[in-house]
């Protein structure tokens, strides 16, 4: 294969690992795999926020059970002074202070009691996000391996076409192989094109007549004028 035939080889081959990768990326399996992931971002978020929300009632009902305790037992002690006194000032004065610490814990009691109904609420909503977050992670491991199946036979072939390049690319002489790259790079991933009568395969332009004579005169591997790819105008595999 000449220097001409091997350049529009590597640009084939190019082309397809290109098409090849856009394909991989564009599998509707990675689509469904990045939309799990924002599924599962959100909910674990509102894990988190039931997470600090159970904490802090949590919190606030030990507060409650840890008052009324203390309460109790000032109720009790108050209670046994009451019952060790006969002075009728000294128990008045007792007993208007233990209706202020009864009313106190029954007030804290009903606090409690709608603290516990609010931590069995938000602790079955968390059992519920829980429950979600396990079955997209189910739904994202199932479409992971459906994207392995699907992906690893483009990889396995984009693979191939690799290796099939490195061997043409290395038929290349090195200012050649390095002016396409640069051209590839630089021109949306096609450095060269191939004089089809007077047209330029890379940008579809038609060449005047004047620079046709011109290019056909010349070298096997040009420059085309209108887009300054590199132009085969002619290779032995044609």
């Amino acid at each position: 294969m000449d220097q001409a035939a091997s350049l529009l080889e590597l640009q084939r081959l190019d082309l397809e690992i290109a098409h090849g990768k856009k394909r991989l990326g564009e599998l509707p399996e990675k689509a469904v795999i990045l939309e799990i992931r924002h599924k599962l971002r959100d909910v674990s978020a509102l894990s988190h926020k039931a997470d600090v929300l159970v904490g802090k009632l949590n919190s606030d009902l030990k507060a409650h059970q840890d008052e009324i305790a203390s309460l109790t037992d000032k109720i009790d002690a108050e209670q046994a002074k009451v019952m060790g006194t006969t002075d009728h000032r000294q128990v008045a004065s007792l007993t208007r202070e233990m209706d202020g610490l009864r009313r106190r814990r029954d007030k804290l009691e009903m606090e409690s009691l709608g603290l516990m109904d609010r931590i069995e609420k938000a602790s079955a909503q968390h059992a519920t996000i829980d429950n979600a977050i396990e079955q997209l992670t189910q739904k994202e491991a199932a479409a992971i391996e459906q994207y392995k199946s699907v992906g690893g036979a483009l990889q396995t072939e984009t693979a191939g076409l690799e290796v099939e390049r490195g061997k043409v690319a290395a038929t290349l002489d090195s200012e050649i192989l390095e002016e396409y790259e640069a051209l590839r790079e630089s021109k949306g991933g096609v450095g060269v094109g191939l004089l089809e009568g007077d047209t330029c395969s890379a940008c579809r332009m038609s060449l005047p007549a004047q620079q046709i004579v011109a290019l056909t005169a010349g070298p096997d591997i040009a420059v085309c004028p209108h887009c300054h790819r590199l132009i085969v105008v002619r290779s032995d595999d044609e």
